[in-house]
């Protein structure tokens, strides 16, 4: 526990430190204002996604359905990123960015042998219906109206 203190402080740190240098690179009004639109994105990706996404993730998880772990960790990693902007300071928003990359891998989701094995055969049953009206005899010509 005395190490998380010591990781959140160092934290803390780094993101006044970040203010700080922006501030003396591009100034104290444009700091403020990529401050606010970091902000405003966080609220609005919180707005977009919802805690229930991490709740249907969680759900997932509990049922054993056949999830991939991008899929399962998606939500999560969008919700965390989205808190991260709307911290103060650029160092959180650049991991808030970094978390937002995708992930290299397949999204194929986990499955047995035996599943694998008969993961591109599809069953089902097929009708085909005419929707055309039925065609006049061969046999018979056909007349003009008089």
């Amino acid at each position: 526990m005395r190490y998380l203190s010591w990781i959140l402080l160092g934290l803390l740190g780094l993101e006044c430190l970040s203010i700080i240098l922006v501030t003396d690179w591009i100034g104290g009004g444009w700091t403020l204002l990529l401050i606010l639109i970091s902000f405003i994105s966080g609220i609005m990706m919180l707005r977009h996604i919802g805690f229930s996404a991490v709740l249907l993730a969680g759900a997932g998880l509990r049922s054993r359905q056949n999830m991939s772990l991008y899929q399962l960790l998606w939500p999560i990693r969008y919700m965390i990123s989205a808190l991260m902007l709307m911290s103060p300071g650029f160092f959180s928003d650049i991991i808030a960015l970094i978390l937002l990359l995708p992930i290299a891998g397949t999204h194929k989701p986990a499955s047995t042998a035996q599943d694998s094995r008969n993961s591109d055969i599809i069953e089902g049953e097929y009708t085909v219906q005419s929707n055309h009206p039925k065609q006049p005899d061969s046999t018979t010509t056909p007349r003009l109206p008089e």
